[in-house]
């Protein structure tokens, strides 16, 4: 119930305050999981992946989040799960295949972290082969527009209010199916080619 309010709240706050646009909304499944990549160029990404996704999302977040009382209290209520940056961390692939086994979708920035200029960044290998043992539809979003409302290098004013609003589109590709990849060995001989199809499909988006 919390999730759906903050939601609500959330679509409130941020259709006064940016001009979003959905695109591809029908790409997203109305049941089942799937998970659901997208770039990353602002620290304003989250919340808008969040929030106008037609469904709830789940999605791993930065561990240095959940430092903080508060962050950490209110992360885990609207579907954030930590995860270390830059290494393989086992215990949030075991949390996003569980809540993938429970149907539910599960959020990923392949990147790992914030593009400084606007331009994606090398993928995570570890983030692909999680795409490959999950075997379900990856959708990919691409975020258009908050790189240049709130780049990583600069800061977003929550409480200005404009009357001409920066325009924010969020568009949906088409899903991608890469089949169970259940041992370690088919995930390698599997990796080039579908660190290729995730950069082609983010690029189709942005």
């Amino acid at each position: 119930m919390f999730y759906h309010f903050m939601r609500f709240v959330g679509r409130i706050y941020w259709r006064l305050r940016l001009k979003i646009q959905i695109e591809g909304e029908a790409s997203i499944p109305l049941e089942g999981p799937f998970i659901l990549i997208s770039n990353h160029v602002s620290n304003i990404d989250p919340f808008i992946t969040h929030i106008f996704c037609p469904r709830l999302l789940f999605t791993m977040t930065k561990s240095s989040v959940f430092r903080f009382k508060i962050t950490r209290f209110l992360a885990p209520k609207v579907g954030a799960f930590p995860t270390r940056r830059f290494r393989v961390d086992p215990q949030t692939v075991r949390v996003a295949l569980r809540l993938l086994g429970e149907g539910k979708p599960v959020g990923v920035f392949p990147e790992g972290e914030r593009s400084w200029d606007g331009n994606f960044r090398k993928f995570r290998i570890g983030t692909i082969k999680l795409l490959l043992k999950a075997g379900v539809p990856v959708i990919p979003c691409g975020i258009n527009g908050t790189y240049e409302i709130a780049p990583r290098w600069g800061k977003f004013d929550w409480l200005a209010f404009r009357l001409r609003k920066e325009r924010v589109v969020v568009r949906y590709g088409e899903p991608i199916l890469f089949g169970n990849h259940d041992s370690r060995i088919a995930r390698e001989k599997a990796l080039p080619d579908a660190m290729e199809r995730v950069v082609q499909a983010l690029k189709s988006v942005t």
